[in-house]
């Protein structure tokens, strides 16, 4: 494993410019050894596999929870409580920041390092005329496609949560790189996506391996993950509800209906492959919640439950009442066992709660167990949603009932626009939380004005990026800002929302 790590790094150092380290590639000869020799070559798109699918489950999927209100804390360790404080806050995006590099700077980094890695694989087999044989067995397309795979979802993603960023292909100058907008990082991504799958389509054997000695994908789950990321990177991509109502939801459903139909949850490898976003979510101080649950979910469960913590220092919350039996299964009530969370810093930000659900004894990394990544779970509530907005709430009720709102939950859902939605907001944050990766229920709720008045609908590019390219530095968030590009208006505030189902 060390040596394909080394490798991963090595070609990392090869996909930048001289010019923009200004230094000489002391790996220039490793990489083209490693390029040249075709076990090696396999080796490092795997990496790239790994690397994709850590960046969903990366520490820096607690900002996005915490701008959607599924965690709560008073707790300042690398940002926390900036991302969850009442009212929102700007993020600080400035190089003086010590926590950019968790926070702006976190996921812009992952993924970019992957469409680099990947841009690697395409240059050698495209235009530098490689091929892959490895035991005698051609494997160049089976390895372009898992290429144009990782590029792709990697680009939904910077598509999904940055205002603007690179589209890098392996002919690009770099000396002549501009930003491009998220519909057209977007449109790329769909794109090479699509490509993919075409490729994948047309080979009679093909694997994708997750990470190297892990889960191996054939060609028909191949193609329900592709089509499940086009399904979820589309109708996340909206950043208001009136932006959201110009999309092509029969497109989107379309995707969904060739999507996966069990789980996507490749097993932990100790020290290789693990959910590092679950391990900081989950982490348990017995008996309160390092992060605790956020009281939007009490809230969600029993409509009688506040939707801030009482300031009053005296009164400490009762358990919340509900039929779903998810509220025992998923969460845990702890009473006054506040944990980290400080009243001095707003003890509405309080919760009475820890989230359970996926818990493993404080240490996901270990042997087999399952790094959720995408559910099926997400799939129905895609196929709802997508319903939903064409005004087919039969259909939607269906989806949902073959969902586990029905099947876990034991829910029933009116056939009605706003006990539709409701419904969605209900299930995304509660069966999708951490079963989905990151960014999933931050997407959900600004697409449908959800999000609390000045929560960042968009991450800027980091400081540090900027800095390097001689741009402007900006942000986005505060209550100030609100209803200006990239900050959210509030105007459907979850908070205020009547909760019929």
């Amino acid at each position: 494993m060390k040596k394909i790590i080394y490798l991963l790094i090595a070609l990392v150092v090869l996909s930048c410019s001289q010019e923009e380290f200004n230094i000489g590639n002391p790996n220039q000869a490793d990489a083209e050894r490693v390029l040249a020799n075709p076990n090696d070559f396999q080796n490092f798109n795997i990496s790239n596999h790994s690397a994709l699918m850590s960046g969903q489950v990366s520490f820096n999927g607690v900002y996005f929870r915490g701008l959607a209100d599924q965690f709560s804390t008073t707790n300042a360790f690398r940002g926390f409580w900036d991302f969850c404080d009442q009212p929102r806050r700007q993020i600080i995006n400035s190089t003086a920041n010590d926590d950019l590099p968790f926070q702006a700077a976190g996921a812009w980094d992952d993924f970019n390092s992957v469409i680099n890695n990947a841009n690697t694989v395409i240059d050698n087999i495209e235009n530098a005329g490689g091929t892959v044989i490895v035991d005698e067995v051609d494997l160049t397309d089976q390895e372009l496609a898992g290429a144009y795979f990782d590029k792709g979802v990697a680009q939904g993603y910077l598509s999904m949560i940055y205002d603007k960023a690179y589209i890098v292909d392996p002919d690009t100058d770099p000396s002549s790189l501009e930003f491009s907008t998220y519909t057209e990082m977007f449109a790329a991504a769909v794109e090479n996506i699509k490509t993919s799958i075409s490729l994948a389509e047309s080979q009679g054997s093909f694997e994708y391996a997750v990470y190297p000695a892990g889960e191996v994908l054939d060609s028909a789950v191949f193609v329900q993950l592709a089509n499940s990321y086009l399904a979820r990177i589309s109708i996340a991509l909206p950043r208001t509800d009136a932006e959201a109502q110009s999309i092509d939801y029969n497109e989107i459903l379309g995707y969904a209906e060739k999507g996966i139909e069990e789980n996507f949850e490749p097993e932990a490898t100790q020290d290789v492959f693990s959910n590092d976003f679950q391990d900081w979510s989950l982490f348990d101080l017995g008996p309160a919640g390092y992060m605790p649950t956020d009281i939007k979910i009490q809230h969600l469960f029993d409509p009688t439950y506040p939707t801030d913590y009482p300031i009053d220092e005296s009164i400490v919350l009762d358990e919340a009442e509900s039929d779903d039996p998810r509220l025992g299964l998923y969460y845990a009530y702890v009473g006054s066992e506040f944990g980290f969370l400080r009243a001095s810093r707003g003890r509405q930000l309080f919760s009475s709660y820890k989230t359970i659900k996926f818990f493993n004894d404080n240490n996901q990394n270990q042997d087999g167990i399952p790094v959720n990544i995408f559910t099926k779970a997400e799939i129905d509530y895609i196929k709802a949603e997508c319903h939903y907005r064409l005004g087919n709430y039969g259909a939607a009720v269906v989806a949902l009932d073959a969902s586990p709102r029905k099947t876990v939950g034991e829910q029933d859902t009116t056939e009605a626009a706003p006990s539709i939605l409701n419904a969605l907001l209900y299930e995304v944050s509660i069966e999708l939380d951490l079963a989905s990766g990151m960014c999933v229920e931050w997407a959900f709720m600004r697409r449908h004005d959800m999000l609390q008045a000045g929560s960042p609908t968009m991450f800027p590019v980091p400081a540090s990026e900027l800095e390097i390219s001689l741009e402007d530095i900006y942000t986005f968030g505060s209550p100030s800002a609100a209803g200006q590009v990239g900050t959210a208006s509030g105007d459907n505030d979850w908070r205020n929302i009547d909760l019929v189902y």
